[in-house]
């Protein structure tokens, strides 16, 4: 589908509003040492929502705090989405994989268009723009666009944990310069012993005023332990979460 001459100045607009909003930040002479990647075992693939997803509470409504930016650490890499125009700060040991259109609701499907004529105009309309995964250490942090409110083309975090126990927690981050609440959980499972991270995990999100989606936790990753996890990784974790900035 060729789109029209309006819908790319329109787009050009937004993108050079993005590229400026995601410009200047202010830096702190910190040297991140990354701790080692492990082979990707977590990559968010899915045409429908599990039945084993659990439904995280919403986020409360921000509050504005004082800030002159993000904090972002020497020798991080930029990630800008070319076009939802947010952006963020990773470490160089991250791996980014982007994702796009994986299905679609089949009351969406418009008159006198086949499933695969819609999907294409789908995929041709986001890219893989829909769902971007960072994955740190033993973890994650994957955000999910405003087009993808309730994972309604593709899903982008975690599906599942198995069987145990999951205690509520939440924390509060600050993202641009307002504090939000983020909600999650604590997962145990019923093996003994359980401190490895198939078996002891965690998972949190966070929910934007404009239904983008944060989402970062623990990977099941064998022969890394839960409290390995907290002790190296969650702390990136949360400032790569902190560096986000929303787009236009």
């Amino acid at each position: 589908m060729k789109p029209n001459r309006p819908f790319l100045l329109l787009l050009a607009a937004g993108l050079l509003l993005a590229a400026l909003a995601c410009g200047p930040v202010v830096r702190v002479v910190v040297t991140a040492t990354p701790a080692p990647l492990p082979s990707p075992a977590f990559v968010p693939t899915a045409t429908a929502l599990p039945p084993t997803v659990t439904p995280l509470p919403p986020t409360v409504a921000p509050t504005p705090v004082p800030t002159t930016g993000p904090t972002v650490p020497a020798g991080w890499l930029l990630y800008t989405n070319p076009l939802f125009g947010y952006c963020f700060y990773y470490p160089p040991g991250a791996t980014i994989t982007e994702a796009g259109v994986e299905g679609f609701p089949t009351e969406e499907l418009p008159p006198g268009k086949t499933p695969s004529e819609y999907m294409a105009d789908l995929q041709a309309m986001y890219g893989n723009t829909l769902c971007v995964t960072v994955q740190y250490g033993s973890g994650y942090v994957s955000v999910s666009a405003p087009a993808n409110r309730e994972f309604r083309y593709a899903i982008c975090g975690r599906t599942g944990v198995g069987v145990g126990t999951m205690t509520e927690k939440s924390e509060t981050i600050v993202v641009a310069g307002a504090a939000y609440t983020a909600r999650g959980y604590e997962f145990i499972g019923e093996e003994t012993p359980c401190d490895i991270l198939p078996c002891h995990n965690e998972t949190m999100v966070l929910l934007l005023p404009n239904d983008t989606r944060i989402e970062y936790g623990a990977a099941p990753v064998e022969g890394v332990t839960y409290a390995d996890y907290l002790a190296t990784t969650r702390p990136v974790l949360v400032q790569i979460v902190t560096t986000f900035i929303p787009g236009p």
